[in-house]
């Protein structure tokens, strides 16, 4: 989430909306951000997990933790279409910020 706070306005300028997903509440979210001395983009709740499941990043593996979701990017274009996924992995836990944020701009300038 930082990563892309600090790459935030480079993104807005190039067309590219960031938005943050978690099955967390809205009250967590704003605690969240907080911590982190402010978001400059939104977090949106996925309580139900709708998006986690509908997304296919649900995660039923941790006990007692039902529903949480996958560290994962989506970049979708304006008509909705899924371009591009990521999803952590052991052997990738974080993605390769450059490069989402260079297909990204891809994306957003029609590409």
């Amino acid at each position: 989430m930082t990563e892309f706070r600090s790459r935030n306005e480079d993104a807005v300028e190039n067309g590219v909306g960031i938005y943050g997903i978690s099955v967390d509440s809205v009250f967590s979210h704003q605690a969240f951000a907080k911590e982190l001395g402010g978001l400059p983009y939104e977090l949106i709740g996925d309580f139900e997990r709708k998006m986690v499941t509908d997304y296919g990043v649900r995660r039923d593996d941790v006990a007692g933790y039902s529903g949480l979701a996958r560290r994962s990017i989506f970049i979708i274009d304006r008509a909705g279409v899924i371009r591009s996924t990521w999803v952590s992995s052991r052997e990738k836990p974080q993605p390769d910020y450059d490069a989402v944020l260079s297909e990204a701009k891809q994306v957003a300038a029609g590409g």
